[in-house]
């Protein structure tokens, strides 16, 4: 009896020990295991998120976007560059990147730069406007009244035109260079007269420069080749 006795409480030790073993193990894989779906948690979480800032930044480019008020187009991100185009109030717009320091890039309807707080949301929505119908083909004027494709002179006296674009306006530079100073300015619905000989010039931007002799001498542009001038008609 004796012997038994010593026995037991040995073994009734090691059961306690073994007990207390087990208590404090299981707190300690629950927080493992939890601490482990935290982890798991947010670097999905994270990684979500990234994705959606990704997907949101490439969604701006090709969106619509309207002018609040007359605004200028930059050929650079800043207003001490010389502006290249002059974007009437509600104008429509598509933009060509997310923009970076208050400005943002635009592809039509001329390549460029504007500051993105001076856009708003198109009236029809996000989509890309919708280019211009070209116009019907119309009869080829007589040669006299066809401007060359490259810079040059063409006889003729006394021709007018009139200035239908843009809505403020056309500048008259002293030199058909966009960066050239401008001298003076014509307002839309005005009449301007050619020079005699005619003189036309294409830059390296395709755009179209008319030598004018009234209301002062200078040249202005006709467009991209055309646009911003009437037809030619005999004036005094």
């Amino acid at each position: 009896m004796n012997t038994i006795a010593q026995w037991g409480k040995p073994v009734a030790m090691l059961a306690i020990a073994l007990s207390t073993v087990g208590y404090l193990n299981a707190p300690s894989r629950a927080v493992s295991d939890s601490t482990t779906g935290n982890v798991t948690q947010k670097s999905e979480s994270n990684g979500s998120g990234r994705q959606g800032n990704v997907q949101l930044a490439q969604g701006l480019v090709g969106q619509c976007r309207a002018a609040k008020q007359r605004i200028f187009v930059y050929p650079e991100r800043s207003t001490t560059s010389q502006s290249i185009r002059t974007l009437a109030p509600n104008e429509l717009v598509t933009l060509a990147d997310t923009g970076a320091g208050g400005w943002i890039a635009i592809s039509a309807p001329i390549a460029g730069y504007v500051r993105a707080s001076e856009l708003k949301p198109c009236p029809g929505g996000t989509r890309p406007p919708t280019p211009a119908p070209s116009p019907s083909p119309s009869p080829s004027p007589s040669p006299d009244t066809q401007p060359p494709s490259q810079g040059g002179t063409q006889g003729g006296s006394n021709v007018c035109r009139k200035v239908i674009n843009p809505p403020e306006g056309l500048a008259v530079r002293n030199t058909p260079v966009i960066s050239a100073p401008r001298v003076s300015g014509v307002y839309v619905g005005n009449t301007v007269k050619l020079a005699s000989p005619r003189e036309y010039q294409k830059d390296s931007q395709g755009r179209t420069w008319v030598k004018i002799s009234q209301p002062t001498t200078g040249w202005i542009s006709s467009g991209f080749p055309n646009g911003n001038l009437g037809p030619e008609f005999s004036c005094p």
